[in-house]
């Protein structure tokens, strides 16, 4: 400590956290802020909760504070993190992403799900989905793990519309689709396929909603979401309704 003490008056070193440095200079990565806050705790602590859930990209907003979940619920006061005290995450719940150790997408769901209203967790559930890391199975094994915690009946409606036959997420793209997909499941309507491709008339289009038997489908985005005029108009079906604003961005179409 005391070598360290010499260092960083003279300048090497940084103090982040008590014990903790930054070699060299004082800007670090919000990526070496985490690491630091793991590392300032006990042995063993991982970072959770909306921390996690903006590390792994299902929130766009970062908390003020670094959420971390340690083995024991002693611990020091560390300014910047904050301490989360509840049943520490298997093995399976961790992961080791961009060298920190981090609870996994679907023990960070439940988490949140304690801790955030149904609007919110619906659209963090919905965000996973898009990314392509709602691992259904993994969420499943992770709530049956945190029986009795709260929050576990709001997360299991938040995955009503994510549970298909095959048991795995449909292919969702946008989170104004994940906005619709519950609402037309909520309906009571037959699950419809995600972004399904159809062959009509030699050519190739992508469509958010289909209903093949019905041979219905339903469109998500409106002008905004495409880069022309030009594109927008290229990924409509030929006579197809069209949404006339971005406050109404649904169209409808039977096909032939």
């Amino acid at each position: 400590m005391r070598a360290a003490s010499r260092q960083s008056a003279a300048g090497s070193l940084h103090r982040v956290h008590r014990g903790v440095y930054a070699v060299g200079h004082r800007s670090i990565s919000r990526v070496t802020h985490l690491r630091a806050a793991v590392l300032a705790c006990d042995e063993g602590a991982v970072i959770s909760h909306g921390t996690a859930a903006a590390f792994h990209g299902l929130w766009d907003k970062w908390p003020s504070l670094i959420d971390v979940t340690v083995p024991n619920q002693r611990g020091r006061k560390i300014d910047g993190v904050r301490c989360r005290r509840c049943r520490y995450p298997t093995a399976e719940e961790i992961e080791i992403r961009g060298g920190v150790r981090c609870t996994t997408v679907a023990r960070t769901l439940v988490d949140l799900a304690g801790m955030v209203g149904l609007p919110t967790l619906r659209k963090t559930t919905g965000r996973a989905a898009i990314l392509k890391r709602l691992d259904l199975e993994a969420v499943d094994l992770a709530m049956h793990n945190a029986k009795g915690r709260r929050g576990l009946r709001s997360l299991e409606t938040a995955l009503v519309p994510y549970r298909t036959k095959e048991g795995k997420a449909p292919d969702v793209r946008s989170d104004f689709e994940t906005l619709v997909l519950p609402e037309l499941v909520e309906l009571g309507l037959r699950r419809p396929e995600c972004n399904a491709s159809l062959h009509l008339e030699g050519e190739k289009f992508l469509v958010d909603f289909l209903w093949g038997q019905e041979r219905v489908i339903v469109e998500t985005d409106g002008r905004e979401t495409h880069e022309t005029a030009t594109a927008f108009q290229a990924d409509r079906l030929p006579d197809r309704p069209r949404a006339q604003s971005s406050a109404t961005p649904l169209s409808f179409a039977r096909l032939r």
